[in-house]
Parts: structure tokens; sequence; C-alpha cells
């Protein structure tokens, strides 16, 4: 387990690729649950537990399927295991690096010094997370890294809108 965890270190340095990750069943339940308690417990810094568990159960889902789809479009589909073993390892582990920061900035008062600092680190870890997923769906697809900006992109402004409708009651 420790190699996988350093493996998907490597995938969040760009070191790696969802190809070095092994195909397990295991590892993705490991990871899709690690995922939604990491989700829970950044959600819940702004929210009670019944929406943060909604929205992370929302955004779980969203992962899993959309990484199905884009899988099947691409006729990979024997990739699966290991793309959401990476999509979602990589987003507990920057979750979890980006919990503390996150749970600073609500903390701390909105015209300090420190804002200015604690929201670049905010900022850094959005964009960071963001190339990640660009850099998994590129190597996972086998597309350009264009083409996986934008795909990262659609997929994460779906995402925000689906956890939005979940967590407002529409969906």
């Amino acid at each position: 387990m420790i190699k996988v965890i350093q493996r998907l270190f490597q995938v969040c340095l760009f070191k790696a690729s969802p190809a070095d990750i092994p195909a397990s069943s295991i590892l993705v339940n490991f990871s899709i649950v690690s995922y939604f308690v990491v989700g829970v417990l950044v959600s819940h810094i702004d929210h009670n537990w019944t929406i943060s568990l909604v929205a992370s159960l929302a955004d779980s889902l969203m992962l899993i399927i959309t990484t199905k789809i884009l899988l099947s479009i691409r006729g990979l589909p024997y990739r699966f295991e290991q793309t959401v073993t990476a999509m979602a390892g990589t987003g507990a582990l920057i979750g979890m690096i980006s919990w503390p920061v996150f749970l600073l900035f609500r903390q701390v008062e909105p015209h300090s010094q420190i804002t200015s600092i604690i929201l670049l680190l905010v900022l850094i870890v959005i964009f960071w997370s963001l190339f990640v997923v660009a850099h998994i769906f590129r190597y996972a697809l086998d597309i350009r890294p264009g083409l996986a900006a934008v795909i990262t992109t659609v997929y994460t402004i779906a995402t925000l809108i689906v956890v939005g409708l979940t967590i407002s009651g529409v969906a």
C-alpha cells in the first residue's frame, strides 16, 4: 500500500501516469472511499455533515461516471481501474494536503495581511489539482495536453454544477 501511495504522489508531481498504478478492484474501492471521506472533511469546513456527505457522494459519483464514459468513448474501458484509482487517489492526497489550507482560509480575518498569502495557497492548490486531473486524462485517454485541459475544464464545471444542484436540493 505504501508503494501505491508513493506512486500516487508521483502522479501528483507529474512523474508517473495512471498506467503506473496497479489495476486492482481493492485499490479502486480504497481510493474511492478515501476520496469520499476527504471530500466530506473538506466540504464540512463550509457546510454541515449532511450536506458534506451528499456533496462528496455527488462528487465521487461524477468522478466514476465521467471516467467510465470517457474511457468507453475512447475505446479504453480496460483502463478504468487504474484511471479511477489515479483520479480518486490523487484527489484524496491533494484534499488531505489542502484541508488545512482551506480551514485556515476560513478562520483568518477577511482584511488581514495573511489573507492574501492564504488565498494564494488556495489558488495554488486548486490549479495543482486541475493540472493533475488533466495529466491523468491525458495519459489515460491517450490525448494531447490541450484536449486534456478542455476535458478537465468541462469535467470540473459539470461536477460543480451537479454538486451545487445536489446541495441545493434540485437534483
